[in-house]
């Protein structure tokens, strides 16, 4: 297999990271902007794509994959924070910083139990993830309340899937050691 077949996943997640930074600069709802944005939305679907057609599927790339939508999430989150903080109330607020502590947590007790750097790949993260790639574009609409709730209820939904997957786990490594002894 050549190096760029690959590597080619890689590289397509690497520039996603290179396009989340490249948003910094942009004045946010702007053409230029949206066009990184939208790359970035994109690459997060083609990676995962290729990465399983070529057979190239790696802890790398889980890895990148990670950081790159950890990175264009704090960028986003930066970028268009005035205008949520705008348009929603303290309460959804409260539960906004709740289920991101939530997952923060979840990182951390994965990166010290398993010595890893990872979340799961499910259809629940996969559906809040492009929820959440949709928020720019609703920020401006008379949506943006019920449409934060439906991310947040599927957000938290996809947390404590991931903690109910991780206690199983944790179950399935005592009851294997249990055994052993």
């Amino acid at each position: 297999m050549n190096w760029f077949k690959k590597n080619a996943a890689n590289i397509v997640t690497s520039t996603r990271i290179l396009g989340t930074l490249c948003l910094i600069p942009f004045e946010t709802y702007s053409l230029p902007f949206y066009i990184f944005y939208i790359w970035c939305g994109v690459s997060d679907v083609i990676d995962g794509f290729i990465a399983r057609t070529t057979h190239t599927v790696s802890r790398l790339g889980s890895i990148l994959d990670t950081i790159s939508d950890l990175t264009l999430y704090t960028v986003m989150m930066i970028k268009i924070l005035p205008d949520l903080k705008a348009g929603l109330n303290d309460t959804i607020w409260f539960f906004i910083y709740l289920v991101i502590g939530l997952r923060l947590l979840l990182y951390i007790f994965v990166l010290i139990r398993m010595k890893k750097i990872s979340s799961r790949h499910t259809i629940l993260n996969k559906v809040t993830g492009f929820m959440m790639f949709l928020l720019p574009f609703m920020v401006h609409t008379p949506y943006l309340v019920i449409y934060s709730i439906c991310v947040l209820v599927v957000g938290y939904t996809a947390v404590f899937d991931e903690i109910r997957f991780i206690i199983k786990k944790i179950k399935e490594e005592k009851n294997s050691e249990a055994k052993a002894v």
